[in-house]
């Protein structure tokens, strides 16, 4: 998925370098300084499906925390476009960036192992507990 004789890619949060890191034999770049992660064009979709490829997500997610309050706007470390902020909302809440130009995506560090977490298969026990969870936190209509 790389293109050849590509430019040093830099942090779009930090502006620390990206260095390449493979897993299962697919290469995303996460930065040296913050850990950040840069997936090209559905290579998170490919990885969070892979057991073992939350090892990528090797950053402190309290410095990805703050990283995320970053409000200028992000440009992409691939093509140079703006990026967009997107909003995952499943067990964790995260606030990513993906670039519209070349369909890559940005997680801060730790957000790669929310992410793949979100999108875990569960079972039909899990849904029937987080359901009477819920329903717990209703109150009871008065009549």
């Amino acid at each position: 998925m790389k293109e050849l004789n590509c430019p040093t890619l830099n942090c779009p949060k930090c502006k620390g370098k990206l260095e390449p890191v493979t897993c299962h034999d697919i290469e995303v770049d996460r930065c040296v300084n913050c850990k950040g992660i840069w997936f090209d064009s559905l290579e998170a979709e490919i990885l969070k499906k892979i057991k073992g490829s939350e090892s990528l997500d090797i950053g402190d997610p309290g410095i990805g925390s703050e990283l995320n309050k970053i409000n200028d706007d992000i440009c992409c470390p691939r093509c140079g476009a703006k990026m967009i902020r997107m909003l995952d909302i499943d067990e964790y809440t995260i606030w990513y960036e993906k670039c519209f130009e070349c369909h890559g995506v940005w997680l801060d560090a730790g957000e790669f192992r929310q992410y793949k977490h979100n999108f875990q298969p569960r079972g039909v026990l899990y849904r029937v507990k987080r359901m009477f969870r819920a329903q717990k936190d209703i109150p009871n209509p008065v009549f």
